[in-house]
């Protein structure tokens, strides 16, 4: 193999998941790596019903409300300050809480 394929398949490996792609963040705090171009949402999102749930999926946009979403994803509180694009199909249903 040629040093020049070589650094394809590195280059390759180091390549960020895309906004909606199904995630796994590693560690925690400063140890924390994370494959999404974004952020990797793996922890619990508030649904519309009350429940909440897990999406594991790298965040879209930020947004205020499901309008600044694109067609097929929902608005979702990722944390007590933020809130992200996420697909409807990830989580709650795509109903998330307001």
């Amino acid at each position: 193999m040629s040093m020049r394929a070589v650094w394809l398949l590195v280059l390759a490996g180091c390549a960020n998941l895309g906004p909606g792609e199904a995630c796994e963040a590693t560690g925690d705090g400063f140890t924390r790596r994370d494959p999404c171009e974004t952020t990797c949402i793996g922890w619990s999102v508030a649904c519309a019903d009350g429940t909440s749930a897990v999406p594991a999926v790298c965040a879209g946009d930020a947004c205020e409300a499901d309008a600044d979403c694109p067609a097929g994803w929902g608005c979702a509180a990722t944390d007590s300050f933020a809130r992200a694009c996420l697909p409807a199909s990830s989580a709650c249903g795509g109903a998330f809480a307001p």
